[in-house]
């Protein structure tokens, strides 16, 4: 990846400051992107701490908004010198609720950010990447848009949107040396998830016995596929998921 310009959105989570570690370790200038810009400036300390500043940027985005996101992608290229890679990464919060119970505004935010967000930052994206003579599209999506629980369908079914996309975008630009592939996480040891079980030992507790690999994944395991599917060492892998669940879906 030397050389090379990568943006992530939703940078400010476990996930998305992962993969920025990653990205710079393999030697690619990085733009961080979050819609929480003050929690993207404290959290992207530990990478700059580590790293050095020189090759990052952090951007304030909402990915859900068409104006926003064709100004960051278009600034990103602009100050770091073209764009190689793209992380689709950002993903909301979403409540658990049974289908006859969801907010419609919990259904819209999950679609908006989720599916909408990615074929936003991937349009304004792709001109970029066929000035540089091509790229990389990595969508993040989730073993729930392969299967689902219960309380999840709007998550879920953004997901499974966001697999579609993953398979449209690596047809429609392949002829412009442009790859698409998507990453389906399981349970991942983040802050998001503790906030959800209240502690990292009760997290563990209500959700290893579901996974063969009898744990959850951490973040650094999903950076690690990351740099892999965005690297070269992946240059005949595109248009196709790849299930990071510790075995969740194959039982």
């Amino acid at each position: 990846m030397k050389d090379k310009v990568a943006i992530i959105t939703g940078a400010a989570g476990d996930i998305g400051l992962a993969i920025a570690r990653k990205f710079l370790q393999a030697g690619a200038r990085v733009a961080l992107l979050d819609v929480d810009d003050d929690a993207l400036r404290v959290r992207s300390m530990s990478v700059i701490g580590q790293i050095g500043h020189s090759s990052l940027l952090c951007m304030a985005c909402d990915v859900a908004d068409a104006n926003a996101t064709k100004n960051c992608v278009d600034a990103v290229a602009r100050t770091l010198g073209g764009l190689h890679l793209l992380v689709n990464n950002a993903a909301p919060f979403t409540p658990t609720h049974a289908i006859a119970d969801l907010p419609t505004a919990d259904w819209e935010k999950a679609l908006a950010v989720n599916a909408t967000g990615a074929f936003l930052m991937s349009k304004w994206s792709i001109p970029h990447m066929r000035t540089c003579g091509g790229g990389v599209i990595l969508n993040i999506a989730s073993q729930m848009g392969h299967v689902t629980a219960f309380g999840r369908g709007a998550y879920g079914a953004s997901k499974a949107a966001l697999l579609s996309l993953t398979r449209s975008i690596a047809i429609d630009h392949a002829d412009d040396n442009i790859r698409c592939v998507s990453i389906s996480p399981g349970a991942v040891m983040t802050g998001r998830l503790i906030r959800r079980y209240g502690t990292e030992q009760a997290a563990a507790d209500a959700l290893a016995p579901r996974y063969p690999a009898k744990r959850i994944g951490l973040p650094d395991e999903i950076a690690a596929a990351a740099v892999f599917l965005a690297g070269d060492g992946a240059a005949f892998v595109t248009g196709t998921d790849l299930l990071v669940d510790g075995g969740y879906t194959a039982i």
